[in-house]
């Protein structure tokens, strides 16, 4: 039986009602935060409730935690119970602003559960009221959007909009990539799925390697094919991540194989498949979120009888892919490039950028469960009886980019 996470009934209940209490705002969260994402921020949102008013004080739910430490303004994960951290941010209601002082705290009592409070919020706010936290250029920006002008105060005339983010680094990149261009069909330096990538690098001055750092400066560079008409129909890979053995029934590769893979053409035992979470894959198996131990788990749901109990195979920890996630694609130029239909004499013709910067890491559960984000097994026994994979890669489905970052900014390299 597997070991779950020793988390108290207080944390899980003041997750879960997060997501609650945001359900009580007297004005609608998903026209709000579409407004506010269309102008390029990142958003968290917080509603205070009669109870909050009564006691001056709210929960940090886990969307507005990671957020605070997305955006290097605060760490409850590292901080001590019963210690108050305080910052500057600016409010923004009634088509005003001020000063206020915001408050974080994890109480001595029960287990510290991430406490914030905004002093003076009684007179700045009613229950119900929709807040909305916004950082930018480093700092605190809070919107009262239960009135509609001041949202468009805020955005318009107080909120510094966001910059041209492309470094100095990006620029340099990009003019090598339209150099790189203009040289037409590129023959590939290695066959197979992986020649676009490396052919890229190749043309980079990058020497191949597995490190899980950042390609060039800094940046990550991810290419893929297109065709004709400049669509791609595979899947962006996003990054690799090997499951958490220690928390995984099926304690290693090969029996994970053995149990839920197949005989393929050349006679080896392998599991090579997709794996969603909107329903099971053909083998029966799919992806689950658990909320409470924060686990991604890999369920196998059979394939004869329809009652069948779900088992538990694998676990990664969504932490641990939100920490992933957010290093790999801090910044990534994903290069898009025709073929010429030759998978023997492969060439490449590098035509065009898109450039991200910062995941919307608080968007990862809700991309898994609604299939968006996919996990692809990679394994075989080799005839030797040792393992062998390709990584276990988890992928967002093509032309959905926008899904998982803020709008990117897009180049046609034959024409730069």
């Amino acid at each position: 039986m597997l070991k779950e996470k020793n988390i108290s009934y207080s944390y899980i209940k003041q997750n879960v009602n997060g997501f609650k209490v945001l359900s009580q705002s007297d004005v609608p969260l998903d026209e709000v935060s579409s407004e506010v994402l269309s102008y390029g921020h990142d958003v968290a949102f917080i509603v205070p409730t009669e109870t909050a008013f009564k006691k001056s004080i709210m929960d940090a739910h886990a969307s507005l935690r990671r957020f605070l430490s997305k955006h290097d303004i605060h760490e409850y994960e590292t901080q001590k119970q019963g210690v108050k951290y305080r910052i500057d941010a600016t409010y923004v209601g009634n088509q005003n602003t001020s000063t206020v002082m915001v408050s974080m705290y994890r109480p001595e009592t029960k287990s510290g559960d991430p406490r914030i409070w905004f002093y003076g919020l009684k007179k700045l706010a009613k229950p119900r009221n929709l807040l909305a936290l916004i950082v930018a250029q480093g700092n605190l920006f809070i919107v009262n959007c239960s009135q509609h002008q001041n949202i468009v105060f805020a955005l318009t005339m107080v909120i510094p909009k966001p910059t041209d983010f492309r470094s100095l680094v990006a620029l340099e990149l990009l003019d090598k990539l339209k150099v790189i261009s203009q040289k037409g069909f590129i023959p590939t330096v290695v066959n197979g799925d992986t020649g676009v990538g490396m052919t890229l690098e190749a043309e980079l001055g990058l020497a191949a390697n597995s490190s899980k750092q950042p390609d060039y400066k800094g940046i990550e560079l991810k290419a893929s094919r297109v065709d004709a008409n400049h669509k791609q129909r595979n899947r962006k890979q996003l990054l690799s991540k090997t499951p958490n053995w220690k928390l995984s029934p099926i304690k290693n590769a090969r029996n994970l194989i053995l149990q839920r893979g197949y005989i393929d053409s050349e006679g080896h035992h392998a599991l090579r498949h997709t794996v969603g979470g909107k329903s099971p894959n053909s083998l029966g198996l799919f992806l689950d979120i658990d909320f409470a131990n924060d686990y991604l788990r890999q369920m196998y749901a059979g394939t004869v009888a329809a009652d069948f109990s779900p088992v538990h195979d694998m676990t990664w920890l969504l932490e641990d892919l939100r920490s992933a996630l957010k290093k790999k694609h801090k910044e990534t130029f994903w290069v898009k490039a025709m073929h010429n239909n030759n998978r023997v004499s492969e060439a490449f013709h590098y035509v065009l950028a898109e450039h991200t910067v910062n995941p919307y890491i608080d968007r990862l559960e809700t991309l898994i469960e609604t299939g968006l984000i996919t996990l692809d097994y990679t394994l075989h026994i080799k005839p030797s009886g040792k393992v062998r994979d390709h990584g276990y890669l988890f992928k967002l489905q093509p032309n959905s980019i926008e899904a998982l970052f803020p709008k990117p900014l897009s180049y046609d390299l034959t024409t730069l």
